[in-house]
């Protein structure tokens, strides 16, 4: 193992920072452009805790049996937005 390496910072540095806003904007607007309900799964989904899909069903006003589908649907989507945004 190398020793002679210096320290890692401890705190991010104000790149980082600014690099990690501009992901979580463009996160929060492709969120955003989902079509449907599933802005409002997808925000939900990464509260913290996240709610129950009890919860979700009363929130939502969706059956809870479909809110794992409608997930699925939703992360997909969510994923080819991104993908389509960032190698456009």
């Amino acid at each position: 193992m190398r020793t002679d390496l210096p320290p890692l910072p401890s705190h991010p540095s104000a790149e980082d920072e600014v690099l990690a806003g501009l992901r979580r904007r463009h996160l929060r607007e492709a969120v955003a452009a989902l079509p449907g309900r599933c802005p409002q799964l997808v925000a939900a989904l990464a509260e913290d805790p996240p709610p129950t899909y009890r919860e979700l069903s009363h929130r939502l006003g969706m059956p809870r049996g479909s809110i794992g589908p409608t997930r699925a649907r939703c992360l997909a989507c969510l994923r080819a937005l991104l993908r389509t945004e960032r190698y456009a």
